[in-house]
């Protein structure tokens, strides 16, 4: 496993991508990869298939991020990378909800303490050996309950009083069915 710690300042538009070594360990991963999703793409299109909450965004589509992936499912899109930069808290997740003319409700307040549905469906899709980039102020990732293993850390300071961005880089492997 690969763990790095660097600085930078952290993107002032909140694009979590316009922050340098951020946008650097998203591309190092989609050079390799054939078909990728970003349920919170907002204005950047790397991904082959894109999707924000907010319509006023370049994204492909424009649906929650949970209704995005069942969509993928739905269309057996297979993806083998997946870039999952989430809001990082119930403040976060209100101000995109207020930027839109929408009300957050206790539901949306609750997703980002693990946004345990989304990762189930993202675990469904992504194909044997695919790779999936979270982004937060945690490290919990996919986790090992869904046989992730944890390929590169990524932990970026912004300086005092400022979260670091904690970037997990998992693959996906094989449960071991033999007990």
């Amino acid at each position: 496993m690969i763990i790095n710690r660097v600085w930078a300042m952290a993107a002032t538009n909140g694009d979590t991508f316009d922050c340098k070594p951020l946008g650097e360990i998203v591309r190092k991963y989609l050079v390799s990869s054939k078909l990728s999703i970003e349920p919170f793409a907002r204005n950047r299109l790397w991904a082959t298939y894109t999707n924000d909450l907010n319509p006023a965004t370049k994204a492909e589509y424009h649906l929650d991020s949970l209704e995005f992936l069942k969509l993928m499912r739905s269309k057996n899109v297979r993806p083998d990378l997946v870039i999952f930069d989430p809001p990082y808290s119930p403040r976060q997740i209100k101000e995109l909800y207020d930027g839109i003319g929408m009300k957050m409700g206790g539901r949306e307040a609750l997703r980002s303490a693990s946004w345990k549905a989304e990762k189930d469906v993202i675990d469904d899709i992504l194909m044997p050996e695919g790779i999936v980039i979270c982004f937060g102020w945690n490290s919990g990732g996919m986790g090992i309950n869904r046989h992730y293993s944890l390929e590169e850390v990524l932990l970026v300071c912004h300086g005092a009083g400022h979260n670091d961005t904690i970037v997990t880089v998992e693959k996906k492997v094989q449960a071991n069915l033999s007990l």
